[in-house]
C-alpha cells in the first residue's frame, strides 16, 4: 500500500492552495476569499443561534483538553507530552474565552451546557481516542486536520459575526490551531518515516481503519454542526460534503505518504 511521494512542505499556505484546488474542482460556487464583511448580531434569534454555535465550539475545545489530558500520561513519549501540554493549554484557553464571551452576552454562565455537549462527543466517539496510540492519532486527525477545509470555507462565507469573538479567533485561535496541526504532523513523521516499508504498510492500514471508524462516528455530529453554523453565521454549507471528503483524502495521502489513487474507498461524511 505504501509508495514514496515527493511532497511539498505542509504549511498553512499549502493548506489554502490545496483547498482552493478542491473548491475549483468540486464546489466552484465557494469563493476563494471572503466576499463580504460580516455584520454584527442584531436580533434575539441571532444571539440565541450564536450562543448555541459558540457553546458547541467551547465543547469541542474542552473535549480535546479532556482527551489529551487522559493520553498525556498513557504514551511515554516526552516529545508528545510536551506537544500535548501546549495543546491542552491552548484549547483550554479557547474554551474558557468562549464560555466568558457567551456569559457576557447572555448574562448566564453556559458551563453546564458546554459540559452536556462535551458528553455528546464522548458518547459518539466512544473510547476510540484513548483506545491505543493509533486511536489517539485518528482523533487528532479528525479534531485538528480533517476539519480545516470546512473552517476555511465557513470563514469566507460568514455573513453574521460577533466582533470580539472574531478578533480572538484571528489573533489567537488561528495561529494556535495551525501550530497544533503542524505539531501533530511533525510528531507523526518523526515516528512513521523511520519505519521499514512493511511496518509502514501495517501501521497505515491500522490507522486508516481507525480513521474510518472515527468518520462513521462523527458523521451525524458534523451534519448537525454544519446546520448550527449556517443558522448562526450565515455561512454557506451547500456542497461542503464533497470538499470535506476530498480534503480528508488529501490529508490521509500526505500523512501516510500514499498517493490518493492508492487509498481505499473512504467513508463519506454524507453517509
Amino acid at each position: 500500500m505504501t509508495a514514496t511521494l515527493t511532497r511539498p512542505t505542509w504549511t498553512t499556505e499549502f493548506e489554502i492552495e490545496t483547498i482552493d484546488k478542491l473548491v475549483a474542482q468540486y464546489a466552484p460556487h465557494f469563493p476563494t476569499t471572503r466576499f463580504q464583511e460580516p455584520r454584527q448580531l442584531t436580533t434575539q434569534e441571532e444571539f440565541e443561534n450564536f450562543y448555541r454555535f459558540r457553546i458547541g465550539g467551547a465543547a469541542h475545545d474542552l473535549y480535546i483538553v479532556q482527551v489529551c489530558s487522559k493520553v498525556i500520561d498513557q504514551i511515554p513519549d516526552p516529545e508528545l507530552q510536551l506537544f500535548l501540554s501546549r495543546q491542552i493549554g491552548d484549547d483550554g484557553a479557547h474554551s474558557q474565552f468562549t464560555r466568558q464571551r457567551v456569559w457576557e452576552l447572555s448574562g448566564c454562565d453556559p458551563l453546564d451546557k458546554i459540559v452536556q455537549e462535551v458528553e455528546k462527543h464522548w458518547d459518539f466517539m466512544g473510547n476510540l481516542p484513548i483506545r491505543s496510540w493509533l486511536g489517539f492519532v485518528a482523533f487528532e486527525l479528525h479534531y485538528e486536520l480533517h476539519i480545516v477545509a470546512q473552517l476555511i470555507l465557513n470563514s469566507r462565507t460568514t455573513t453574521i459575526t460577533d466582533p470580539e469573538t472574531s478578533k480572538f479567533a484571528s489573533q489567537t485561535i488561528l495561529p494556535d490551531e495551525a501550530a497544533h496541526r503542524l505539531g501533530v504532523l511533525a510528531w507523526w513523521q518523526s515516528k512513521y518515516d523511520k519505519l521499514a516499508p512493511t511496518q509502514k504498510a501495517e501501521i497505515a492500514a491500522q490507522l486508516l481503519e481507525l480513521d474510518e471508524e472515527g468518520q462513521r462516528r462523527r458523521n451525524g455530529y458534523l451534519k448537525e454542526h454544519w446546520q448550527i453554523v449556517h443558522r448562526a453565521t450565515g455561512a454557506e454549507i451547500e456542497g461542503l460534503e464533497v470538499v470535506y471528503d476530498a480534503w480528508r483524502q488529501e490529508v490521509l495521502a500526505y500523512f501516510l505518504d500514499i498517493p490518493i489513487a492508492k487509498l481505499p474507498q473512504l467513508v463519506s461524511v454524507s453517509e
